[in-house]
């Protein structure tokens, strides 16, 4: 599972403001880069798979699963991408390929 946690300001603490489940351990987490707010409120997640999920109020749902793994039932995980910050549309990842 994924917690996500926000801090409550009138009481100065860490609380739980969604949680949803993701099918194999993350190696990352990031946010869309939205630094004008334009932007639906997207985080991207590495493991087995590129996830990238719509955060809600009340839910987080999967809006797209990246597998360049074609060829076999098995995958090594994926360490790291990144968002690009001029083209939030893009994501780079960091991946092996299979040989």
């Amino acid at each position: 599972q994924v917690q996500l946690v926000g801090l409550d300001e009138e009481s100065s603490e860490f609380i739980c403001r969604n949680t949803f489940d993701h099918p194999y351990p993350t190696t990352k987490l990031m946010w869309i880069p939205d630094t004008k707010g334009v932007y639906p409120d997207l985080l991207a997640t590495s493991g087995d798979y590129l996830r990238v999920w719509r955060v809600g109020e009340t839910e987080t749902r999967l809006e797209c699963l990246l597998n360049n793994n074609k060829n076999s039932d098995f995958c090594a995980p994926l360490t790291s991408f990144d968002w690009n910050e001029v083209d939030p549309y893009l994501l780079g990842e960091n991946g092996t390929e299979d040989t």
